[in-house]
């Protein structure tokens, strides 16, 4: 029994170290993810938005080719050391670190050796040729964040999500500095537009560097051991009469050369796939909107262009923050999802699913109508100036659909469906490319605003039915979608009078100011409404909210239980006679 009790507590705190590292890891990515968004709005703030415009397009390039030089590998790096680890093959998971770091750094260089050689192609396709240079500069990540992702992999796998996680937030530090340093230099010598963007986006290799020295620095020195499989017995080993009960060491024989490069590739090819189709979006974007706005207009310059480029990912930026933060609140259910699955409860882990969803609409909904009202005082605190407004607010009603798509596919990838949320995204993606010819040469970045909107709701709506084709969700109540629109209008009532309030208030102050005053308590009281209106209302009830981490027992939870009550004093109010 003792043994037993020993067992299980050995399991709990494994699990939980598990949860624990994951956490961390999720985290820093998380946190590397925001800082890497929040960059773009000096970026614009200091260098204007025709700099901004071919940064994002050449970005977009870059991260794709990035995808396509190291994805899937790092992954199944992972997961064949954590298979090797957990059998105490010490020696083969180094033999896996080698040959998936040789396989990586040589599609490094080939995928360097493309971008480098056919900037100029690229650059024309793009209907850019100012884009050049920068993509020249961008490809020297290639060197470096290939070798860099297969460290990460590989320490992962030994369930050590420390230095990954401190990896990934120091390359985003020095990339982020080395930006905003060369920006200073580049604005100051009054450097051309390429010039300027070429230089950075030094700061992807720059990031790569630093996120590689990380990952070097303090790695664990000595010689593997051999790898020894100690049998109980001779006996039990040969079978021999003649044997003893000394211990037998038996030598592990390796895996072929060929046989290990197939494991990896296997592994790695199907989520090569699914992440190639994630930049997609931003990659039609830079090949399609610049060459569409001119084909509306021969007459119109390269450089305006590119300031129309640049002021459409003003609202881009904005969406990524919010899908972003969405999908992390998300996030927070899915350890009672996987305890639901875990223990063989569908039926509990299809309500868990269904609320994950209804979470993620209220978050995405709520987020589309504050944005899309206080789109102007927002553009004017973060970039200066009104420019784009109206492609901003349209761009912000794609937050509804962009957070039921990162949320679903989350679903579906914790079932073990990879397939079908990639296939979906990559579904929308076309019609994206397919409403931009449309819309954007009559309605210039509005209309590719609107393509944006159409396509992520799009996505969401296919994952959707994917996700009823594996998992029994309940039907949806008409009770909770009333409530959630009664929510949504009341959040939008109180939003618009307090804008219209606060700008009656700020109007004599400078105009950035005005602004910010504006908006920030815009978001915080259109937040607080809406949360409100949903509790009182009883769209969401207390075993629900307390599903969220930090909020059993907090005050938050006695106000929302508060705010609860009223709902049944409502109730009562209209069933007496």
């Amino acid at each position: 029994m003792e043994i037993m009790r020993i067992e299980v507590e050995s399991r709990q705190v494994g699990r939980k170290a598990l949860w624990q590292g994951a956490a961390l890891l999720g985290g820093a990515a998380l946190l590397s993810k925001l800082i890497g968004t929040l960059q773009k709005i000096p970026l614009q703030n200091m260098a204007g938005d025709e700099v901004f415009g071919l940064y994002s397009a050449v970005y977009a390039l870059a991260v794709m080719w990035m995808t396509l030089a190291s994805a899937g590998i790092p992954v199944a790096v992972s997961a064949l050391v954590a298979e090797r680890t957990a059998h105490g093959d010490e020696q083969g998971a180094h033999r896996l670190l080698r040959w998936a770091l040789g396989l990586l750094i040589l599609s490094g260089l080939v995928a360097f050796g493309i971008l480098w050689l056919g900037a100029d192609t690229f650059a024309r396709w793009m209907g850019l040729e100012s884009a050049a240079e920068a993509i020249r500069t961008s490809s020297l990540v290639l060197l470096f964040a290939p070798a860099t992702a297969v460290l990460r992999g590989y320490r992962q796998g030994q369930m050590q999500m420390l230095r990954p996680a401190v990896s990934q937030l120091i390359e985003q530090i020095a990339r982020v500095a080395f930006m905003v340093i060369i920006l200073v230099w580049a604005v100051q010598a009054a450097w051309s537009t390429s010039g300027t963007a070429a230089a950075v986006h030094g700061g992807l290799a720059t990031g790569a560097v630093a996120g590689l020295i990380a990952m070097l620095a303090f790695a664990g020195g000595g010689r593997s051991k051999p790898i020894v499989i100690r049998s109980t017995g001779a006996r039990k080993s040969f079978g021999g009469e003649g044997a003893t009960d000394a211990p037998t060491r038996l030598i592990k024989l390796p895996e072929t050369r060929r046989s290990l490069v197939k494991r990896i590739i296997a592994v790695a090819i199907p989520v090569a796939i699914a992440s190639i189709v994630a930049p997609l979006f931003g990659l039609i974007d830079a090949f399609s909107i610049p060459r569409l706005l001119q084909s509306a207009d021969k007459e119109i310059s390269a450089s305006w262009t590119l300031a129309q480029f640049g002021v459409y990912n003003r609202g881009v930026a904005l969406l990524q923050l919010v899908i972003m933060g969405a999908a992390g609140a998300a996030s927070a259910l899915v350890p009672a999802l996987t305890a639901a699955r875990a223990r063989g409860d569908e039926q509990e882990f299809a309500s868990r699913a269904q609320f994950a969803l209804r979470f993620a609409w209220w978050i995405g909904g709520a987020a589309a109508v504050g944005l899309a009202l206080l789109a102007s005082p927002i553009n004017h605190a973060l970039f200066a100036d009104g420019s784009g407004t109206a492609a901003m607010a349209i761009i912000a009603l794609a937050a509804a659909g962009g957070t039921l798509q990162a949320v679903s596919a989350a679903l579906l990838q914790g079932l073990g469906d990879l397939r079908s949320p990639a296939v979906n995204l990559a579904a929308a993606a076309l019609l994206k490319l397919t409403l931009n010819a449309v819309l954007v040469p009559a309605y210039g970045i509005k209309g590719a605003a609107t393509a944006m909107a159409i396509a992520f709701a799009t996505a969401a709506v296919l994952n959707a039915l994917s996700l009823r084709q594996r998992v029994q969700l309940p039907a949806p109540r008409l009770s909770v979608a009333w409530r959630s629109v009664a929510s949504l209008a009341a959040m939008a009532a109180a939003v618009a009078l307090l804008a219209l309030g606060l700008g009656a208030l700020t109007a004599a102050l400078p105009a950035r100011v005005a602004a910010l005053l504006v908006a920030l308590p815009g978001v915080l009281v259109g937040a607080a409404v809406f949360a409100a209106a949903l509790v009182a209302l009883g769209a969401v009830a207390p075993q629900q909210w307390r599903a969220l981490p930090g909020i059993s027992g907090s005050r938050l939870d006695t106000v929302l239980l508060r705010i609860y009550a009223l709902n049944g004093r409502f109730s009562k109010s209209h069933t007496r006679p």
